[in-house]
């Protein structure tokens, strides 16, 4: 491997693990967040939200701009929104800079990063080494985001969150001033100086838009069911036990990709450059390994979202205490994926396999989860050992996934490989955003149904007390998994002390470890469909045009 080669694949592992790092650094950042930018909760999770909502409507659109300008320069571009944003957030005083800095500018940074560097290492190696390539990038990623908690929980405990954000543009502009100078002269790129497709970029972003916003509305309104009145502007749209805003917004996104379908059809048999040739959906490893991809992001970060609130609300963990509960993940991320690229590259594992193990892998863990798991137990150290199986299954599972994307890219003709990669890494970032959902919503309606179940079979509360618990859960705006010591707190400022408060707390307490048993299952359940998925992967790698 020449020099330069290897020098430029450190340079985009370095980047993406920052930027993966960037993205969930924060989540344990809330409360230091608060209280520097004088602002919300609501506020905050604002931020996160449009973070991850600009992410997956650019996200083809930078792919398109590495294609027709060169993925060196629109990554050296994206590198520098980057940076910028983490600057302004650094600095900013209150949560407009954040706004600005963090969720659209480094957003949009992010959007340009991630689709150039899988195109630049894609172009870089070939064979074996883009196995390898490919699947290590995936690893450096995984780690970044597994590691994002424990080092941004140790940097905002010590010298501050705003520390995060100068040390991702430290490291970014670092890597811009050495991609400058190591990479050599990029190919012309095809067909810049036709007009860039600005209506098909619109719809894209609309359409992911409104479908990762309406993932981000499941926790609060239920999958299909509104759990309470859905308002726009002080108008209620929706009621309370009608259809759920995440149902009609995704109805919405799914007819806004349909026409942004259609446009595209209509652009490439009029000879135009469309943002993406939806065509290449018609290869059947591109549409499998793309489904794939989206399974594989679902369930570990499902999953991954459950053990964290549970370990703090259960056991009142601090978020660096619950990241080092998740090392099992990293390690067996690390370890599986390094092991899978030899095997793949070497041709002893077919990439059809090493996807159906990822899932098995994921499946089992999460089944492990559902079982070891303890709500009763009170020593971490025990509790730590009962997770770590089931963690480390799930970190290999998402160890031998990170092949897919060598399946993915090697599969259609060089001009349309910007194509493959814009959707892919979209489908991937949409089914983190889903996985989310899907756990928050199995979730809460365990934990409510277990609780009502809980409180209406209770000998200890009397009848006016269950309906006190009834009306509180009606009305309870987001019903998430709480502490014992939270729901004390809310019973006494309620009037409820003594043995009825002890009986409630109880039933929540049960009905929380209920709760993970359920949604932890329930992922298990969609690593199921994520094989059924993995089994229509050929069983030989695929080259050339779309064919079925």
């Amino acid at each position: 491997m020449p020099p330069a080669v290897r020098t430029l694949f450190v340079l985009l592992a370095a980047e993406s693990l920052v930027t993966n790092y960037a993205s969930t650094a924060m989540n344990v950042a809330l409360s230091a967040l608060i209280g520097d930018l004088d602002t919300s909760l609501t506020g905050v999770q604002s931020a996160i939200a449009l973070y991850t909502l600009v992410v997956a409507a650019f996200l083809i659109t930078g792919s398109k701009l590495g294609a027709r300008h060169g993925s060196r320069r629109v990554f050296l571009l994206g590198c520098g929104l980057f940076a910028l944003g983490a600057l302004v957030t650094a600095f900013g005083p209150t949560l407009p800079f954040m706004l600005v800095g963090w969720s659209l500018l480094q957003g949009i940074g992010v959007a340009l990063i991630l689709p150039t560097t899988v195109s630049m290492l894609t172009a870089a190696f070939t064979g074996a080494a883009r196995t390898r390539a490919l699947s290590a990038l995936g690893t450096v990623a995984g780690i970044g985001a597994t590691a994002g908690p424990v080092v941004g929980g140790l940097v905002t405990r010590y010298p501050g969150w705003r520390a995060s954000f100068l040390l991702e543009a430290a490291a970014t502009l670092v890597v811009v001033l050495l991609v400058r100078r190591t990479a050599g002269p990029e190919r012309p790129p095809a067909r810049a100086e036709e007009p860039f497709d600005v209506p098909g970029a619109a719809l894209a972003a609309a359409g992911f838009g409104l479908l990762v916003v309406a993932t981000l509305l499941a926790g609060r309104y239920g999958l299909l069911v509104a759990r309470q009145d859905f308002e726009v502007f002080g108008r209620t749209l929706l009621h309370r036990g009608g259809l759920s805003p995440v149902v009609v917004l995704a109805v919405v996104g799914s007819a806004v990709l349909a026409a942004f379908a259609g446009r595209e059809r209509r652009l490439v048999r009029s000879g135009g450059d469309p943002l993406v040739r939806v065509s290449v959906l018609r290869n059947r490893t591109v549409r499998a390994g793309t489904l794939s991809q989206v399974m594989q992001f679902l369930v570990p970060t499902g999953a991954l979202f459950l053990v964290p609130v549970f370990l703090q609300t259960t056991f009142g963990l601090d978020a660096l205490s619950s990241g080092v509960v998740m090392i099992p993940v990293a390690l067996g991320l690390t370890v599986a994926a390094s092991a899978a690229a030899r095997l793949v590259g070497r041709g002893r594992m077919s990439h059809r396999s090493a996807q159906m193990g990822a899932f098995v892998f994921m499946g089992t863990g999460c089944i492990a989860i559902a079982a070891l798991f303890d709500p009763h137990e009170r020593q971490i150290g025990a509790v730590g050992l009962a997770l770590a199986p089931g963690l480390l299954l799930i970190g290999i599972g998402r160890g031998l996934a990170t092949t897919v994307t060598d399946l993915i890219q090697s599969a259609p003709p060089p001009e349309e490989v910007s194509d493959v990669t814009g959707l892919s890494r979209t489908a991937g970032y949409l089914g983190g955003s889903f996985g989310t959902a899907l756990a928050g919503a199995f979730m809460t309606t365990a934990l409510l149904l277990a609780f009502e179940a809980g409180t209406d079979g209770s000998s200890v509360l009397s009848p006016g007390q269950k309906q006190l618990v009834d009306r509180t859960i009606e009305q309870q705006v987001q019903v998430t998994a709480a502490s014992d010591e939270a729901v004390r707190a809310k019973l006494a400022s309620r009037g409820v002390t003594g043995a009825a408060a002890d009986e409630i707390v109880r039933i929540n307490a049960r009905a929380r470890g209920r709760a993970l048993t359920v949604a932890a299952t329930g992922m298990a359940v969609m690593a199921l469909a994520g094989f059924l998925v993995a089994q229509r992967l050929p069983r030989e790698r695929s080259h050339g045009p779309p064919a079925d």
